[in-house]
């Protein structure tokens, strides 16, 4: 449903020279615009019909701009190259905002939760149903054309904060689901509004829990994935004169990546040999991502 081929092709034909960076800025950029459209409109659709699950929409959607407009300027900052203070640079900023993210999704979840509580013991008469089945169709589109984008963005980058960004607004499209069928039956079962509140919520939580682990993964400084480091050694292997690789030491800071390697090649050579060895293991493994700090040393 979110990775269709063709689509991507356009995308990737549309996008050939466009840095990971100023990828992720478009994207965060588009849930900026899309979040305070849909402010907007989810804001009349709940003032027309009085809807729990349109408020508990209309909150989140709002918390998204928020969330979006933080997001923006946080990929800026971790853009900025290092300097005396930060020796390292300053992507780490994107596990940090990330917290931020998740909490602001974890106050939206909690919120809806309570609106659904306190709407248990007064249910709402929801009035003028069809407008709102109008809004959140067009919203559903809207959110699915972010989500889309989104989702290719973060494939590309594997930046944490369009991961996190992607995962609220899916919290987001399925919120919308749920309110339009919440605006169907509610003529039929008068808690039905109440009930796919409390769902909704839970969900948003969940994804913030989500973030949240995502998040302290990269602040922590784990390892990158298995598969990841495979083909890390793979390539490191198919250098001539590598005889082992004594040690492999991967991280992740927001979309850079960390590679530090011990490797071992044959005591006849001459530094000279081993140098090349070790530059056109870099090169190789500079490949492999747009941002990149591969440190190789060799011994004998």
């Amino acid at each position: 449903m979110f990775n269709i081929q063709i689509i991507n092709k356009i995308l990737d034909n549309y996008f050939k020279n466009v840095t990971h960076v100023e990828l992720a800025k478009k994207s965060v950029q588009l849930g900026v615009i899309t979040s305070i459209f849909l402010v907007v409109i989810k804001f009349v659709a709940w003032f027309t019909t009085g809807s729990i699950s349109l408020q508990a929409s209309m909150t989140d959607s709002l918390l998204d701009a928020l969330t979006s407009f933080f997001v923006f300027h946080a990929l800026k900052y971790s853009d900025i190259k290092f300097d005396e203070g930060h020796n390292f640079g300053h992507e780490k900023v994107e596990g940090v905002v990330a917290i931020f993210q998740c909490l602001l999704i974890f106050y939206s979840g909690w919120m809806i939760l309570h609106e659904a509580y306190e709407t248990l013991s007064e249910p709402n008469q929801i009035q003028n149903t069809a407008i709102g089945i109008i809004v959140m169709i067009i919203s559903t589109l809207a959110v699915y054309q972010l989500i889309y984008f989104q989702n290719y963005v973060a494939y590309k980058t594997e930046s944490i904060l369009v991961k996190g960004d992607s995962l609220h607004y899916m919290s987001d499209f399925f919120m919308n689901i749920a309110v339009i069928a919440s605006l169907i039956l509610s003529k039929f079962f008068s808690l039905i509004d109440v009930i796919f509140g409390v769902i909704v919520g839970c969900y948003v939580l969940y994804n913030a829990f989500i973030i949240m682990r995502n998040a302290l993964i990269d602040l922590m400084d784990e390892s990158l994935p298995k598969a990841i480091q495979d083909k890390i050694k793979e390539v490191i292997y198919s250098v001539d004169g590598v005889l082992e690789i004594k040690l492999l030491r991967t991280r992740s800071a927001g979309m850079k990546k960390y590679i530090e390697a011990r490797i071992k090649v044959n005591s006849d050579l001459s530094l000279l040999e081993a140098n090349k060895i070790t530059n056109d293991i870099e090169k190789k493994l500079s490949k492999l991502y747009e941002k990149i700090d591969v440190t190789i040393k060799a011994e004998i």
